[in-house]
């Protein structure tokens, strides 16, 4: 996906889908959130869409 659709865009696209990723779940069953594409929506905002910052917000905060 990120050969296709480059890293930002391929980076919303996994963020934004309505269910969460399994990688996602695996990191967060493991106490590793902050490896998460979510994390790093949310420590570069500037570069992401208000959805996939919000989305990433509510994701990281369960």
């Amino acid at each position: 996906m990120i050969k296709r659709h480059g890293v930002i865009p391929a980076v919303e696209r996994v963020v934004t889908k309505r269910e969460v990723s399994s990688g996602f779940t695996a990191l967060a069953e493991m106490g590793l959130q902050d490896y998460a594409f979510e994390s790093v929506v949310l420590r570069f905002p500037e570069s992401f869409s208000q959805e996939a910052v919000s989305i990433s917000r509510d994701r990281m905060a369960q």
